[in-house]
């Protein structure tokens, strides 16, 4: 998930939040969006739900996307491991100065952490949204503003390329809910990113991506790769 021309660990660490989760957010998981002769919360709706989600995506359709996943949620989990990755001495030494002391401005628990959470979440959520309704992620060239400001190097290296979904597998039921296997191939970077995620269906049968199960594994995978191409 991240652009070979300037690659170090701490590269990989301003990335795993941003470019993890860009992969990931092209999952599963839909609302009323699966095929209708499928019955609603079974493995064969979960599943379909991914391939969905991933034309909501093609589409540039953010609006349809946000009611697929649970953006939030997922980003607040990734922003725990991304914090608790930051606290490492060596990757915070190679963080830019101010984006090490928001992120540890931000797992502190003292007082205006969750200030600092929230504009974190909020410059995220930002990134990955306007991916999507700009068509960057459905592979358009985009001609765009660069990122400014204090978090512009949080995204200074993130693939912007097509996030494709590939190898979708069978569901597979965990407490009530639906693991779905697939595989997020970037178009940017030319990597694969093989997720996990969790779809669960509502009283109401309506289903979304509530959690990516192998979310630090993958974070992981991003720092791997920084590190092998070094």
């Amino acid at each position: 998930m991240l652009n070979c021309a300037r690659i170090n660990i701490g590269t990989a660490n301003r990335n795993a939040l941003s470019m993890a989760l860009l992969c990931l957010f092209l999952v599963p998981l839909c609302l009323g969006l699966a095929v209708p002769s499928l019955a609603a919360g079974t493995a064969a709706a979960a599943r379909q739900c991914v391939v969905q989600a991933g034309k909501a995506v093609d589409s540039a359709d953010a609006t349809a996307f946000e009611k697929l996943v649970d953006v939030d949620g997922i980003l607040a989990d990734a922003l725990d491991i991304f914090v608790r990755r930051a606290k490492q001495p060596q990757a915070a030494a190679e963080l830019p100065p101010m984006l090490a002391i928001l992120f540890s401005q931000a797992g502190s628990g003292e007082q205006g952490s969750a200030t600092v959470r929230a504009v974190l979440l909020s410059e995220s959520r930002s990134f990955i949204m306007n991916g999507i309704s700009s068509g960057a992620f459905a592979g358009r060239k985009v001609d765009g503003r660069a990122a400014q400001g204090v978090l512009a190097p949080l995204f200074a290296d993130a693939s912007t390329g097509r996030k494709e979904i590939r190898q979708v597998g069978e569901a597979r039921a965990k407490n009530g809910d639906w693991l779905v296997p697939f595989t997020v191939y970037d178009h940017g970077n030319g990597e694969s990113y093989r997720v996990t995620g969790r779809v669960s269906f509502d009283g109401s049968n309506a289903g979304r991506l509530v959690a990516v199960e192998n979310l630090e594994a993958l974070m992981g995978q991003v720092a791997d790769e920084s590190r092998s191409v070094q």
